[in-house]
């Protein structure tokens, strides 16, 4: 804060909590004086009235103070909330859909594709008909075959309620390598505790970024996809994808898928 705002901030502060008290004493000196009731100017049974419009003006004060301090705490936290968004380089990208078509118009470009698919179950009926169910991802699910064929890494790591689509990808890279390794591979959290989902995104000049806030999890509002290629935020995520790669499991069917095929 500039030197020259610290004098004038004191005094605010020293008004907010002085202002109060000296309105109440106030109050009560001109009540005792005046004795608007006519209980006789002077008397003991004139404090009365005025130290009940003391106590009056002592609360209404007080009350004046807190609204002010409070909407003061408000204007903080949207200034740090305005802070970090500029400091983190997030930008909206729109929602699932709009998002997947934005990763399709730069696969020939990716290097390598890091994604999660978590879900519980409220929400498995919203994300099916306004993800899962739509055309764009039908075709992301061509391009990840296409591409995984020749320089494409692509790994998925999904719960139980993921598994038939992951197999279902896997299956078709299988089907378009006709026998060759692909770069498809994708694993399993044996449990469905709540996760954010994301998808890490390295292109072949090393650039990276990261896609998160996927979830159909609100009341109502479905998800705006943010975008970053802040260093801070990718790296947060590969550490949090690099983590539940190491606890994640194999799929012994989808072995079982790979290995006929080959054959």
């Amino acid at each position: 804060m500039p030197l020259s705002h610290r004098p004038k901030q004191k005094t605010i502060q020293w008004i907010s909590v002085l202002g109060a008290p000296i309105l109440g004493l106030i109050g009560f000196c001109l009540a005792y004086w005046f004795d608007p009731l006519n209980f006789g100017a002077r008397q003991p049974i004139s404090v009365l009235p005025a130290f009940m419009l003391s106590v009056v003006l002592l609360m209404i004060g007080q009350a004046i103070t807190t609204a002010i301090e409070l909407q003061k705490t408000s204007d903080y936290s949207d200034q740090i909330y305005t802070a970090i968004k500029d400091y983190l380089h997030v930008t909206p990208l729109g929602s699932p859909e709009a998002a997947f078509r934005y990763i399709c118009s730069r696969m020939s470009s990716l290097r390598e594709v890091k994604n999660t698919s978590f879900n519980v179950q409220d929400e498995v009926e919203r994300a099916e008909e306004k993800f899962y169910d739509t055309s764009t991802y039908e075709k992301m699910i061509s391009q990840i075959a296409l591409h995984s064929c020749d320089k494409l890494i692509w790994k998925d790591i999904g719960d139980p309620l993921a598994i038939g689509r992951l197999r279902a990808v896997q299956k078709n890279c299988n089907q378009v390598a006709r026998g060759k390794k692909n770069g498809y591979r994708f694993k399993l959290i044996g449990h469905q505790d709540p996760q954010i989902n994301f998808i890490l995104l390295e292109y072949e000049d090393g650039t990276k970024e990261v896609c998160f806030n996927w979830d159909f999890r609100g009341m109502g509002q479905d998800p705006t996809v943010l975008i970053s290629r802040d260093r801070s935020i990718v790296e947060m995520f590969s550490i949090q994808f690099t983590l539940l790669w190491r606890h994640a499991t194999e799929d012994h069917d989808s072995h079982a898928i790979r290995s006929n095929s080959v054959k």
